[in-house]
């Protein structure tokens, strides 16, 4: 997802409550085939989580997910109308390569000079620059407890964990909630600490320097720190209404090692070189999530805004909707629409222009871009037995944004520059509860 374009559970959506469970085990499956269009990045996520609720109201939850991933990723050059050549580092030091012909788009090839092995692949006149050799799997596990401290008062903490080859990330949370009115009003707060590094597997490349087969810098790490305040409100008894106000500040390594920018001749707009981006050091986020839960006769409807702002520039509105109408006594079908859009980061840059100063900051990275995005979906379930349940999503993700940016160097204003996606998604997921 783009980096203000989340879903509304990671502001504290209430969706996902299972305390009404209490006494039950609860066993959650599903897999995720997501592919982007054009041939872009495909993935397959199996995922399975349990929650266990005790009698005496203590939820103890623990998932497993692991992700693979495969296809093409923009590498943030600008199309051009002549092909283009980029060399990127074959593999980390010390292992060995053999020398190959072309293989998933690209070719390992010695640098002249140096015994550096290098991957090397072109792109086509008047296409968006894709490397073809992207590929990953994460592991990543997830756990959390919650427990009643008095009758009124609910204490939780929880941690997770994931890896992938050049990637790690580690968290910890802990909050409170507690309830007035006779628990028609919950007010909680949580925090949350995250520690990731990045380390490429060619290393870290110091910012604006020029695309090459060399090795890199070491390793870069951030920080993340963030903090969720919420009420919810039992409004009636057809309605149940959330509002929470989120801040987080991430310090440290923010900047993509895989990502360039073209930098074009003024005249004709060609590339002249490409240099690796940079981000900024620090950035604080802020959101306030409004969800709303509304029973409409037979139907259950959950309608949520989001409002975002970041210190980058970003501000993006959220709009999501949901139907869940039952047909017969154990099917339901359950559309789905969400609208998204956002500003630009303010060092976004489609190209940088050869002799003009370098910026501070810049990078090409489409989900910093301004754009707008919609999905719409469905979910088809069948409750196979009183306490289980087998269900089918589809989604279809688009996003919008201006292909033609004002301002285009010469040739430059012909290409297509919105390196923005349009996906499908499809999740096969049971889930069922005993005691």
């Amino acid at each position: 997802p783009a980096y203000g374009d989340t879903p509304s559970s990671t502001s504290g959506n209430f969706g996902d409550d299972t305390e009404t469970d209490q006494s039950l085990t609860r066993i959650d499956s599903a897999v995720l085939f997501y592919q982007e269009n054009g041939g872009r990045v495909q993935a397959t996520e199996p995922v399975i989580a349990a929650t266990l609720n005790a009698s005496d109201g203590d939820i103890l939850s623990l998932k497993l997910t692991t992700d693979i991933l495969t296809g093409a990723t923009p590498n943030g050059a600008a199309p051009w109308k002549l092909a283009q050549t980029f060399i990127t580092p074959a593999h980390a030091p010390g292992k060995t390569t053999t020398l190959t012909t072309s293989s998933g788009g690209s070719t390992l090839v010695t640098v002249p000079g140096t015994g550096l092995v290098a991957r090397q692949y072109i792109t086509p006149p008047n296409t968006l620059p894709v490397d073809a050799g992207f590929k990953d799997q994460r592991y990543a596990v997830d756990a959390g407890y919650s427990t009643l401290w008095g009758p009124a008062t609910r204490l939780s903490i929880g941690g997770s964990a994931s890896t992938e080859r050049d990637y790690s990330s580690y968290s910890g949370s802990a909050g409170i909630a507690q309830d007035f009115f006779q628990k028609k009003t919950t007010v909680s707060a949580a925090v949350d600490f995250e520690y990731d590094q990045s380390r490429p597997y060619f290393g870290t490349p110091k910012a604006f320097t020029v695309m090459s087969a060399s090795q890199k810098g070491p390793n870069a790490s951030k920080t993340v720190s963030s903090l969720v305040l919420g009420v919810t409100q039992v409004v009636n008894r057809y309605w149940l209404s959330q509002l929470n106000y989120s801040v987080g500040m991430t310090s440290g390594y923010q900047t993509d090692p895989y990502r360039i920018l073209s930098v074009v001749d003024p005249l004709t707009g060609a590339p002249t070189e490409y240099l690796y981006e940079k981000r900024p050091g620090s950035r604080l986020r802020q959101s306030i999530y409004f969800g709303n839960k509304i029973a409409l006769g037979p139907t259950f409807l959950d309608l949520s805004a989001r409002a975002y702002a970041d210190s980058w520039g970003i501000r993006s509105l959220t709009v999501e909707a949901s139907d869940r109408i039952p047909i017969f006594s154990r099917f339901y079908v359950e559309p789905q629409a969400r609208y998204y859009s956002q500003t630009a980061a303010s060092f976004y840059r489609n190209y940088l222009v050869s002799g003009q100063p370098l910026p501070q900051f810049a990078s090409s990275d489409s989900r910093l871009d301004q754009f707008s995005a919609v999905t719409a979906g469905v979910r088809v379930g069948f409750a196979v037995t009183q306490r289980s349940e087998l269900y089918l999503q589809a989604e279809d993700y688009r996003q919008i944004g201006n292909n033609h940016p004002s301002g285009g160097v010469a040739a430059l204003a012909g290409q297509n520059l919105f390196s923005g996606v349009g996906a499908t998604s499809v999740i096969l997921g049971y889930t069922f509860a005993f005691y």
